[in-house]
């Protein structure tokens, strides 16, 4: 019974932080229903007298935590499958935390690869590229570069933003606490992170390094070669895999946290396409940069 109630709150949560896109055949921006929170955002881009960068962000933050009112039947389907395949792995996690924290203890090359693999998700790895597409873009004046920079900075905001509600809410321990044993404290341990200088050992689900991962990934696979999307989706796979072999976190949170950060990188993609503009602003005392909309 604990694992459908528990199944059952995954599935209802995490679909509240995403809406379920998927990628189209062009790099068109998708036209919302009518009565869509992202309505709001298509019409305020023919008024961009009338939206600022902060105002965007509180309606694309409000269509993500929305979106299950949208879902149509295709949408449910996928987001259906991503329930089941984690109600499996909660039902298995407690032995595949085990193996995979004995192969990776076994193997020498797992153990030099996974602290490596983690970083993809640490942040000042991907968000460092994130400022590198941005500079790129305006050392060489192209816009396209620069606004997958800032896309991407988008949606691993709106990640995290998503993934500390969650991990607010469940409360559930790492592996490493109770021996690989898994607990579900919710609510109730929320402020243990705070008096422990940040770092919780009761916030393992969804996983944050791999939503991050995942979305930055996601972002960048949608506006480049196949090729960097592969390379791209490779390292936030084997991201979320160091986390269950370094004991951080058990199979299920990289499944959502997985699952939620392709889909909001996917929503930014969708939303914004070529929205956005940015240029350094330079004066007789002061310098900076300006983003524009469209």
């Amino acid at each position: 019974m604990r694992r459908i109630v528990e199944c059952g709150l995954a599935f209802c949560l995490f679909s509240l932080a995403v809406i379920a896109q998927t990628r189209s055949d062009s790099l068109a921006a998708i036209k919302p229903p009518i009565g869509h929170p992202l309505q709001s955002i298509e019409n305020a881009s023919l008024n961009p007298g009338k939206q600022n960068f902060f105002q965007t962000f509180l309606m694309d933050e409000s269509a993500i935590w929305t979106s299950p009112f949208h879902l149509d039947q295709h949408e449910a389907l996928i987001w259906g499958g991503v329930a089941a395949t984690t109600a499996i792995a909660f039902t298995f996690d407690e032995s595949i935390s085990t193996d995979a924290v004995r192969f990776e203890k076994e193997h020498v090359w797992a153990q030099t690869i996974s602290p490596i693999a983690t970083q993809f998700g640490q942040f000042y790895v991907p968000y460092g590229i994130a400022a590198l597409y941005c500079l790129d873009g305006m050392a060489l004046n192209d816009n396209t570069r620069t606004d997958t920079g800032i896309l991407a900075v988008q949606a691993m905001v709106h990640s995290g933003i998503v993934v500390q509600v969650l991990k607010h809410v469940f409360g559930r321990s790492r592996p490493f606490v109770h021996k690989e044993e898994d607990n579900w404290d919710g609510p109730r341990v929320i402020l243990v992170r705070y008096y422990r200088g940040g770092f919780s050992p009761y916030d393992s689900f969804p996983s944050g390094h791999t939503i991050t991962a995942f979305s930055l990934a996601t972002v960048i696979a949608e506006r480049e070669e196949p090729w960097v999307g592969v390379v791209a989706y490779s390292c936030a796979g084997l991201c979320g895999a160091s986390r269950v072999t370094q004991n951080d976190h058990w199979l299920s949170d990289v499944i959502v946290g997985g699952a939620l950060g392709v889909a909001i990188g996917n929503f930014e993609v969708n939303t914004h396409q070529e929205r956005y503009g940015i240029s350094p602003i330079i004066g007789a005392r002061s310098a900076g940069v300006s983003i524009q909309f469209n």
